[in-house]
């Protein structure tokens, strides 16, 4: 069975790898990132999620850019202070979710969600972007 996936968009999974240690626990992840602990779970699994919840985190992560490591290597820029593209890192923060993807069961612990995301690299773009 399929699902379609209209405003709705991907977070990158690049991106997701270097944000993993930014909230141990639920409170952390809604103070910090002003995301629910669910939220994290499907942006982890790579399943799509509203475009409004992805803009929202997409504003809080460009806020703490500077604190995330990988940003500088994966994003440099020798003009800005503090050494990351922040219109690179914006441009490919979200990415469209495939046109047609396979319905998963929605995954209800952070170790399901990284091992869904594992079994279905093929499922998301991992380099597609949408602008925001």
């Amino acid at each position: 069975m399929v699902q379609q996936h209209r405003g709705m968009c991907v977070v990158n999974r690049e991106i997701v790898d270097d944000l993993a240690t930014l909230a141990a626990t639920s409170a952390d992840m809604m103070q910090r990132l002003g995301i629910s602990w669910n939220s994290w779970i499907k942006i982890v699994a790579g399943q799509p999620i509203r475009r409004s919840l992805a803009l929202r985190f997409r504003d809080r992560i460009l806020e703490q850019a500077a604190s995330i490591e990988g940003f500088r290597q994966k994003f440099p820029s020798a003009s800005s202070d503090d050494g990351i593209d922040r219109m690179a890192l914006e441009r490919a923060f979200l990415c469209a979710p495939c046109d047609v993807t396979p319905r998963a069961p929605a995954p209800r612990s952070l170790r399901q969600a990284l091992t869904f995301a594992s079994s279905s690299k093929g499922v998301y773009p991992q380099n597609g972007r949408i602008a925001g």
